[in-house]
């Protein structure tokens, strides 16, 4: 019998969606070997055991832990001009082993590559501590239709909505000239109000913004290094961009949303929208609660998941597409009506399942080691009212549709 820790790991693994029940069939295929047999199989048995997925996983993992350590005592001695570099020299290196990775064992870099920017977030203090804190204000009356584009470097960027009228901006900033209003620059009138970094070398600005709960004409907020956390907001177009560190947005109403980060996660919820565009690396997209009429999803090494996706009020078609590469794609429609679902899948080296009541598979590929092609569609597609298109993509993954 395999050993109950390695079969428990391989479970855990199954459950929280690292590897596809496909791999993990697999996997305690592998433990259980072919038998009882001789004490000569016995022993091949146990070495391949050795050399299964556990083994896999450790070996990432002390690659990372390595990397971190290298990543820390490189910050210790950081000098100007070169913590740009120790930082891109950290996520290179994850990125190059995410591209190398099967699915199996991905699931270790997934977590770890928030680290840089949970680390900017947590130790601020240790990456720039010679340098003193600058504290600045800003107030601005707001009206509907204004532009807010606000700028941050090395830091987070938090974004929450309040009582007032006003557009309040508490920035953070740390630098060696202590030189807090050179670095900024504020550009406020009845149309815009904006903060913009003029020097960005060796410097770190935070901002926490408080908005009022009016319509805005267009949202951007821009940084690197630190996350990015937005909730209630409303405007006709949003955008949130930063690197190394993660974007978790909620409540967020615009025709247009646009989410792109590096090495890091995105988790969105409760989103209104026409048209939503979400891009990562070596990271995990999570969106749930969602209404929109388009969307598009792109990792790199990253598992895609969404879950109870609607169409907005008035709208009778949803266009999904998702696509990434060494990783899994399970997308929850949590549908109780009767929509019609067109559906193209295709996978290398894992499994297509799609749990769509009355579907017709108009081309069905092979499944199995090389991999899998599914186009498919609900019986009553042509006569349903509303209609969800999806198209999902990866390679060595295993891609899930839920109705």
């Amino acid at each position: 019998m395999p050993n109950n820790e390695e079969k428990l790991l391989i479970l855990k693994m199954l459950e929280e969606g690292k590897i596809s029940s496909e791999e993990a069939a697999k996997l305690l295929e592998a433990l259980e070997g072919s038998g009882s047999g001789s004490g000569r199989e016995e022993g091949s048995n146990k070495q391949h055991r050795q050399v299964n997925f556990q083994f896999e996983v450790e070996k990432v993992k002390e690659k990372m832990q390595d990397w971190k350590k290298e990543f820390k005592q490189n910050i210790k001695g950081y000098k100007e001009g070169e913590f740009d570099k120790t930082v891109e020299d950290f996520v290179d290196k994850a990125e190059k082993l995410g591209k190398n990775l099967a699915a199996t064992t991905y699931g270790v870099l997934d977590k770890m590559v928030d680290f840089v920017g949970s680390f900017i977030d947590t130790n601020a203090f240790n990456v720039f501590g010679s340098y003193k804190v600058e504290d600045r204000s800003f107030e601005w009356i707001a009206t509907e239709g204004m532009d807010i584009d606000i700028e941050g470097t090395n830091g987070s960027i938090i974004v929450k909505k309040h009582d007032d009228n006003k557009i309040i901006v508490k920035s953070k900033v740390r630098s060696p000239q202590n030189n807090a209003d050179e670095i900024l620059g504020l550009i406020q009138d009845d149309c815009k109000f904006s903060i913009k970094i003029n020097k960005a070398m060796n410097v770190s600005v935070t901002h926490e913004i408080y908005i009022p709960a009016i319509k805005f004409k267009s949202m951007k907020f821009t940084t690197t290094n630190g996350k990015i956390y937005v909730e209630d907001t409303i405007s006709q177009d949003f955008q949130c961009s930063t690197k190394n560190a993660h974007i978790e947005i909620m409540g967020v109403n615009s025709d247009n949303i646009k989410l792109s980060t590096k090495n890091a996660r995105i988790q969105a919820s409760y989103l209104i929208s026409k048209v939503i565009e979400i891009d990562t690396t070596n990271a995990t997209l999570d969106i749930k609660h969602i209404k929109a009429e388009k969307i598009k999803a792109l990792s790199t090494n990253g598992r895609l998941l969404a879950e109870n996706i609607k169409n907005p009020d008035g709208i009778k078609v949803i266009d999904i597409y998702f696509k990434t590469s060494n990783a899994w794609i399970k997308i929850n429609m949590n549908d109780m009506n009767s929509n019609g679902y067109k559906v193209k899948a295709q996978t290398s080296n894992g499994g297509i399942n799609l749990l769509i009541p009355q579907i017709i598979y108009n081309n069905l590929g092979k499944q199995g080691l090389g991999g899998a092609t599914v186009e498919a569609e609900s019986v009553n597609f042509n006569e349903a009212e509303h209609k969800v298109y999806i198209t999902a993509e990866t390679a060595n993954g295993y891609i899930e549709i839920v109705k």
